[in-house]
């Protein structure tokens, strides 16, 4: 089974200029964890996903320092990079402010693609949706709720097969 057989198409976008409370109403209004962030001509820019939100407005955990000389000196260089990214996600007010954009290769997928690799991918809890990109363009999207009416769907399919 290939992706174009579940995926939700059209997907609901939003741009880089969109606002974060339009963001997050139209993941409410439309029932979705996430949505694209596309350019003008539709290709992908990145993605936002609940968690993303609730980052944004969960309290800053900031790091412990060092003081020395009139110099603060974070003790973990790693925990003040988190602080930093957080201050940022915090102080975003447009989705392209907010919007994750790591690897964006590995959180896509093609209308082509075999939904036992979308299965294998989405064993990773930070994958909620993997837009569906042809010519540069997001089409679609596929969610855990397409993965579970598919098979929700496969297993009635079972069931029927077996009463007969």
């Amino acid at each position: 089974m290939q992706v174009r057989e579940i995926m939700s198409s059209p997907a609901v976008t939003v741009t880089a200029t969109t606002s974060i409370q339009e963001v997050a109403r139209l993941m409410r209004e439309h029932q979705i964890s996430g949505v694209p962030v596309v350019d003008d001509a539709g290709a992908l820019l990145g993605i936002i996903t609940e968690m993303d939100l609730i980052a944004r407005n969960a309290p800053l955990r900031q790091p412990y320092y060092l003081t020395f000389l009139s110099a603060m000196i974070p003790l973990n260089p790693s925990e003040y990079r988190q602080y930093k990214e957080q201050a940022l996600q915090a102080l975003a007010t447009n989705a392209g402010e907010l919007m994750g954009s790591d690897d964006l290769a590995a959180a896509t997928v093609t209308s082509d693609t075999d939904v036992d690799e979308v299965m294998r991918r989405m064993l990773n809890p930070k994958l909620t949706l993997l837009p569906v990109v042809e010519d540069g363009r997001v089409v679609g999207v596929v969610t855990r709720t397409d993965i579970v009416r598919m098979i929700e769907q496969l297993e009635l399919e079972l069931l029927r097969r077996q009463e007969e």
